[in-house]
This record gives C-alpha cells, sequence and structure tokens, in this order.
C-alpha cells in the first residue's frame, strides 16, 4: 500500500499574483554530512579531499579542524562570518584515528527534477516547513515563480533544458533577491555565479508574474519529458488510476475539474478549502493541489483540436482514493450551493475506480459508441447538403448480362427451352441454312483489283443507287 507522510497543506492569500515561492533543496555545505561520502563532516584527524577535475562552491559556516586539505583545481569556499580551518598537531582527542573522507560530486543535480524542490505560499512557510503538495511540472520553479537558494548556503545545479532560457518571476541567493534580467545576468557572469549555475539554459529573473486572478498557467509543459526522466513512479492498489495534467505518475485519489468565469479568484478558492475542509481531522491526511492547467481537446477521445484551460484539484490520500472522493464530493456539493457567488459555472468529477469496479469502463465504451454513431450521423448530413462531397468511385469493368448466359443454356426459365431470338444466316453453321439457295456458293465471292469480296446476299446490288 503506498505510503505518504502527513502534509498540512496551509494556503494563504498573497494578493492577484498567484505566484509561489520554490526552494531548492540540495546544497554544497560543508557542514552537511550527507555531502560527504563517509556520512560524516570531517573532523581534526581527517584528510579532507576535494575532487580535482570538479567545480564546486562550497559554503562553511563555522570553524572546522583538519588534517590535512587537498582543494580543487576550480572552485570556491565561501566562508561565513567568523568562519574557517585549523590544522590541529598530532591526533585529534574526539575524531579518532581518523579517516581520508571526500567531499560528493553535486554535477548530477538538474533543475528540472523536481524531487530537488519545495513549495510554499510564503517565505515564512518556507522556513515553518508548510509546504504546498503540487503536480511534478509544477513542482519545478514556474514561469512566475519566485526562486529561493538557502540564505547560508551554496548551491551547484544543472539549468540544461530544450529551451534557451528559464524565466522566473525572481531568484534569491545568499540572502540577495535579484529581480531584473540584467541584474541577475550580472551576478551568472561573476565567480561564484558560474561554479553555482551551469548548463545550457540561463536562468533569467524578472519575468512579470501572474496577474489573472483565475490564475496562469506554468509554462513548464514544454519540459514535461525532462520532467519526467528523473520521477520513479509507485506501484498502486487502485483499479483504474488517473493521471492528472502535469503529473509524470498514475495515482490513486480524484480530480476536480472546475469550469469558471472571469469573476473566479484562484487564491481565494484555495483559502476557502484550507477553512471548510483541510482543517477537518478526516481530511488532514489529504494531500491537495490546485492549478489552472491547458486541458488537450480531443475529437472522438483521439484527434487532438486544441486545449481549453480550468482549475484542476488533485485530491491524493495515500491509499484507494475512497478519501480523495469523499473530499470531492464535498467541494461539488458546495459547488452547487455557492459556484454562482464564487464564479465557477460547473464541476467535474474523476475518482479512482476500487479493485472490481468495471463502471468507469462501461461507462467509457458506452460513450465512444455513442461518439462514433453521432460522427457518422454528422457525416451523412453533411454529405445530403452538399457540404461534404464523396470522391468519385472507381469505374468497374461492364460485367455480362443475365441474359447472355442465358442464351448460352439449353434451358430456360419453368424447364422451357431457351429463348435464341432470331437466327442471323451470316454466323450459323451453313448446314442450319440450307433453305436459302446460293448463299453459300462460289457465285458470291469475286475477286477484282483492289482486293477479294464477297456478295452481302441481305443487300440487294439493284439497290446500291440512291437518287435524291
Amino acid at each position: 500500500m503506498l505510503k505518504m507522510p502527513q502534509v498540512l497543506l496551509i494556503f494563504c492569500l498573497v494578493g492577484a499574483t498567484n505566484a509561489l515561492y520554490k526552494q531548492w533543496i540540495p546544497d554544497t555545505n560543508y557542514e552537511n554530512k550527507t555531502n560527504w561520502d563517509k556520512g560524516d563532516v570531517p573532523c581534526g584527524s581527517d584528510t579532507v579531499q576535494f575532487s580535482s577535475q570538479r567545480k564546486v562552491s562550497v559554503f562553511v559556516e563555522t570553524t572546522h579542524a583538519v588534517k590535512e586539505m587537498k582543494l580543487p583545481m576550480d572552485g570556491e569556499i565561501i566562508l561565513n562570518s567568523g568562519a574557517g580551518f585549523y590544522v590541529v598537531s598530532g591526533q585529534d582527542p574526539g575524531c579518532g584515528a581518523g579517516v581520508k573522507t571526500k567531499f560528493k560530486d553535486a554535477e548530477s543535480l538538474h533543475w528540472f527534477n523536481p524531487a530537488l524542490w519545495q513549495a510554499a505560499a510564503t517565505l515564512n512557510d518556507l522556513q515553518d516547513g508548510n509546504f504546498l503538495f503540487s503536480v511534478h511540472e509544477e513542482n519545478v520553479p514556474c514561469q512566475q515563480d519566485d526562486v529561493v537558494f538557502k540564505v547560508l548556503s551554496s548551491f551547484r545545479v544543472d539549468t540544461s533544458s530544450s529551451q534557451t532560457t528559464i524565466p522566473v518571476k525572481s531568484v534569491s541567493v545568499l540572502g540577495k533577491v535579484f529581480n531584473t534580467k540584467s541584474e541577475f545576468s550580472e551576478y551568472l557572469s561573476s565567480r561564484s555565479g558560474q561554479l553555482q549555475f551551469h548548463g545550457s539554459s540561463a536562468v533569467t529573473a524578472g519575468n512579470p508574474g501572474c496577474g489573472d486572478p483565475t490564475g496562469c498557467d506554468c509554462g513548464n509543459s514544454v519540459n514535461h519529458e525532462r520532467i519526467c526522466s528523473a520521477v520513479t513512479c509507485s506501484s498502486l492498489s487502485c483499479k483504474k488510476p488517473l493521471l492528472p495534467i502535469g503529473h509524470c505518475c498514475e495515482v490513486c485519489g480524484a480530480i476536480v475539474s472546475i469550469h469558471y468565469t472571469d469573476s473566479f479568484n484562484l487564491q481565494n478558492y484555495r483559502e476557502r478549502i484550507r477553512h471548510l475542509f483541510l482543517l477537518l481531522p478526516q481530511y488532514e491526511t489529504i494531500q491537495l493541489g490546485m492549478s489552472k492547467v491547458l486541458k488537450p481537446q480531443r475529437l472522438i477521445g483521439i484527434i487532438p483540436f486544441g486545449s481549453s484551460p480550468e482549475i484542476q484539484v488533485v485530491i491524493l490520500d495515500g491509499e484507494t482514493g475512497k478519501l480523495s472522493e469523499a473530499l470531492a464530493q464535498d467541494m461539488i456539493k458546495d459547488i452547487k450551493s455557492h459556484g454562482s457567488k464564487l464564479g465557477i459555472t460547473g464541476a467535474d468529477i474523476q475518482p479512482a475506480s476500487e479493485p472490481g469496479s468495471s463502471a468507469g469502463t462501461v461507462v467509457g465504451a458506452v460513450f465512444g459508441v455513442l461518439l462514433v454513431i453521432m460522427l457518422i450521423v454528422i457525416v451523412i448530413v453533411l454529405i445530403q447538403k452538399g457540404i461534404v462531397q464523396m470522391p468519385p468511385m472507381p469505374s468497374m469493368p461492364l460485367m455480362p448480362s443475365l441474359s447472355h448466359f442465358r442464351r448460352n443454356t439449353n434451358v430456360g426459365d419453368f424447364n422451357e427451352p431457351a429463348d435464341r431470338g432470331f437466327d442471323n444466316p451470316i454466323f450459323d453453321k451453313p448446314d442450319m441454312l440450307t433453305d436459302i439457295p446460293g448463299l453459300y456458293s462460289t457465285d458470291s465471292i469475286s475477286m477484282t483489283q483492289t482486293g477479294v469480296h464477297f456478295v452481302n446476299p441481305v443487300y440487294d446490288e439493284n439497290e446500291t443507287d440512291f437518287t435524291v
């Protein structure tokens, strides 16, 4: 059974920008024991080694004792106020015999790995650990988001993508916030910027925030395959899992698709859902992500013909989806009662079927058959009205008629002799026409200078001249 941590979802009203804060999780800090191959921070008896062929920017927060340190050919060590290194003469009593420990390589950490980001509605939520659940595409910073790298921290991130730039609203590095493209571009060209950011794409700050109260599309769909290449999907227990737009894996839960008007406000609706449902004890383990998406439109479920915006609410409970479906039903009831005041025109539910349930499959099959029949009827009507013309059919060779076959048989209908028509003395055998004298005599054939010809007994040679 799929287990998920309990996550308290806190949605705050942060104006009409609909921007979130996305914080980079990994770091290249000296004090982070996960950055060392021995799983612990080096002490006074240890030999510290950085890869000589790798670029690295290391942040050191406090003072450390070492026995020996081998630095990289290209890198930097950023010292916090009062931080530094010193060498212990002899063996450090609290360190033991000492080991050779190596700083891990950070080259493989990619910007488009959704597991390396945390999302929150405010900076305070980032510090308090109140993170938001999102589909995979939206775990990575969207074009209207604020990107945050921890204040007392350094890092190294690969920004390679299929695009030349990665636009975001702002970038915060070592406590300094960059809001303009020129300002952050200048930082990227600095020594620290080159060591912290590398790859084929350049991160650009200063992108406008989302000014639409109904929300804005994240803009990461162009890198969907790159994002999903870093995701490993888990096995599921529900019979018919769902695949939300922008997500890499199928899930057990429910999806609510909301149709809205211009008066709809995404942030206000998030706050409403939190107060009405997410604070209730029965829904405390729910994970809920809400955003505007562009849903592909398909004719008969196959032929794409554009997309339409809608609000997608993804609800997960970590199990078969029964609790998620219950919350989705509560949301639908609230929409039916107050949807017109909220700018909502309608909503649909997609629940994940439980094991043994085939209702969704049957409904889908029936719906597909109805669509096919409707398409056939439409085509017939268009042909009858002359709007659509059928292509000309290829000509078929003439087939012998039925009377032809009957003339070649000796028995006709009702066991009577076949009707042979009239006798043609030209084509019938001579023994059948013995009563016509001179028909086959040699007198009817003559030879002249112009060639050999015969006399046609059907025509009278005295009637060949006509007077007009």
